[in-house]
C-alpha cells in the first residue's frame, strides 16, 4: 500500500514537471489539428486533467501476462460492417481491456488481440470492466469513459458525457521501460447496461487521446 502511493506521488510530480497543469475536463473543448499517430516523440500531448490520476492496483509482469491472456480468451469475434465486433454473452459480463499493449499502435485499446474493436453486450447485463495500462512515458496516463459522445473528438472531451455509463479514472503508466521488469497499474469498475438497446462509445479521456483514435463502439443489444 505504501509503495503504491509512493509511485502515485512520484508520477504526479514527474508528470507535473513536464506538462502544464490547470486545464480540466470541464473546460470548453477547442478544436485542434489532428495529431499524428506513432511514437511518443511525434505525439503532442495536451495538459492532463485537473484531478489526480488513480494508482489503481499495482501488479507485476506475470500478473499482467495473465490479465492479457484472459483478455485474449474472452468474447466471441465477428464483424460489424468493416470493423471487428467482440460480443460478450450473458447477464454477468467481465471485460478485460489493455491500454496500449506493447507491440500495438500508440493510443489504442486492445481486447482479444484486436485494436479498438466494437464491443457488444446484452441489455441489462451486470458488467465488470477492468483496464490495464501497459503504456510507458510521461503523459501516458489512460482512462475509460463509456457514453454517447460520438467521434470525432476535440482535444478535451467534456465530462460527464451524454448518457454516461461509466467513468474510470486515469491510470498511471508502467514504472519501467523494460516490459518484463516493470510493474503495472490496473483499475476496475462496475455498471449495469441499459435496458434499451443502443450504440455508445468507449474512449480515453486523457486530452488528445480520443482525438487521436483511442475509442471504439460499445453496443447494447436485446
Amino acid at each position: 500500500m505504501i509503495i503504491k502511493y509512493f509511485y502515485r506521488a512520484a508520477w504526479v510530480l514527474f508528470i507535473g514537471g513536464g506538462i502544464a497543469l490547470g486545464a480540466n475536463l470541464f473546460a470548453a473543448p477547442q478544436p485542434l489539428p489532428r495529431s499524428s499517430m506513432g511514437s511518443m516523440g511525434g505525439m503532442k500531448m495536451g495538459p492532463i486533467p485537473g484531478h489526480l490520476p488513480s494508482a489503481g492496483k499495482l501488479v507485476n509482469y506475470h500478473s499482467a501476462r495473465r490479465f492479457v491472456a484472459a483478455a485474449n480468451r474472452e468474447g466471441t469475434v465477428a464483424t460489424h460492417g468493416k470493423d471487428p465486433l467482440l460480443t460478450f454473452e450473458g447477464k454477468a459480463v467481465r471485460i478485460n481491456m489493455i491500454a496500449v499493449q506493447p507491440g500495438f499502435p500508440d493510443q489504442t485499446f486492445e481486447l482479444h488481440k484486436l485494436v479498438d474493436p466494437a464491443i457488444a453486450i446484452q441489455s441489462g447485463a451486470k458488467v465488470t470492466i477492468s483496464l490495464l495500462n501497459m503504456d510507458y512515458g510521461p503523459g501516458m496516463l489512460h482512462g475509460l469513459v463509456i457514453g454517447k459522445a460520438r467521434p470525432p473528438y476535440h482535444m478535451v472531451v467534456v465530462l460527464p458525457v451524454k448518457h454516461q455509463l461509466v467513468q474510470m479514472p486515469l491510470i498511471l503508466p508502467r514504472l519501467k521501460k523494460s516490459v518484463t521488469k516493470s510493474h503495472y497499474f490496473l483499475e476496475r469498475a462496475r455498471f449495469t447496461a441499459p435496458k434499451r438497446p443502443g450504440t455508445y462509445y468507449y474512449f480515453c479521456q486523457m486530452p488528445m487521446h480520443a482525438k487521436s483514435g483511442m475509442y471504439g463502439k460499445f453496443i447494447i443489444r436485446k
